[in-house]
């Protein structure tokens, strides 16, 4: 696999995440410009792109694709639990924190960077792949997730998040996959419009959210760089050791691995701020991991090339 090609692309998304890191540092957008711009693209933008993805005829390869992917997840979340319940013992941390560890090891950033980044890499036909992806994943990340985070709330799960935009919409669309339905036009014109904003939104959405974080102190603890080479090295090569051998397509094994292989949740802070646990820490792991993930998936992408 040529190195080159898979660089400029993953540059051009890192581009786009210094302007809007440029223009939360330049005042251009406010830290209530950024809350929107994320309510936009996670309320609308990225749920029309999902159901925009799932607008392909069904066959029996595509039945059969599903059942992989969701078999391949299956894989992927074993591994990652586990990872995510040894790793901690290994850095020192308060209980909350372990619980941020772990909400970090588990859950990568799937919504904002990997429909972009898979979009790049292989092409419109791997969105497909990514939404059923995010199926689990929205599942997961606002119940096991959360319990992470505060194990206190487990008696008391929030079925308003779990129900969100994006989890909608990828049932949405699976019900229109399965049923055949094809939306019309104009309606279906302007759902791809909407989706089409997502790779530019999504990036300059994280770098404004990268841009208030000092710098000094998000280098310097040592724990979060652990973590960030088990979420962006060790979980997706173990992963591509083990499907490799079983999964013979190479979308099919290439874009788990590859969405494995994304940084840390940017969503992780959120939920941090939200259920009062150490969102310092939660910023760390996503600055560092995101600035990392410049060099490890290219690095990643080749090794899926070697095979």
């Amino acid at each position: 696999m040529d190195l080159l090609p898979i660089i400029e692309s993953i540059l051009t998304l890192f581009i786009l995440i210094a302007v809007g890191y440029l223009a939360y540092r330049t005042g251009v957008i406010t830290r209530a410009g950024v809350s929107g711009l994320s309510a936009l693209l996670v309320n609308i933008a990225l749920p029309c792109l999902i159901i925009e993805s799932m607008q392909v005829p069904v066959t029996p390869d595509r039945i059969h694709e599903i059942t992989v992917i969701f078999m391949i997840e299956l894989v992927v979340y074993a591994i990652s639990f586990l990872v995510a319940f040894l790793v901690p013992y290994l850095i020192s941390g308060s209980r909350f924190e372990s619980g941020v560890f772990r909400f970090m090891l588990i859950f990568s950033n799937l919504g904002f960077m990997g429909y972009p980044v898979c979009q790049t890499l292989f092409g419109d036909e791997s969105l497909f792949y990514v939404t059923l992806i995010n199926i689990p994943f929205g599942l997961l990340v606002f119940t096991i997730g959360v319990f992470l985070l505060r194990p206190d709330l487990a008696r008391n799960p929030d079925l308003k998040r779990i129900l969100s935009p994006g989890l909608i919409a990828s049932l949405v669309g699976l019900l229109f996959f399965f049923t055949g339905i094809t939306i019309p036009s104009p309606i279906s014109d302007s759902i791809s419009l909407l989706g089409s904003v997502t790779t530019p939104l999504a990036m300059i959405v994280i770098g404004a959210l990268l841009a208030p974080l000092p710098l000094s102190s998000m280098v310097g603890d040592f724990r979060i760089w652990v973590i960030s080479a088990f979420r962006l090295v060790i979980i997706p090569i173990v992963l591509l050791l083990l499907l490799r051998p079983f999964v013979s397509d190479p979308l099919l094994l290439s874009v788990p691995v590859i969405l494995a292989a994304m940084p840390v949740a940017a969503n992780t802070v959120l939920l941090a701020e939200e259920y009062g646990v150490n969102a310092e820490i939660a910023s760390k792991g996503v600055f560092i991991s995101t600035i990392l993930s410049l060099a490890t998936i290219p690095g990643v992408a080749l090794l899926l090339g070697a095979g």
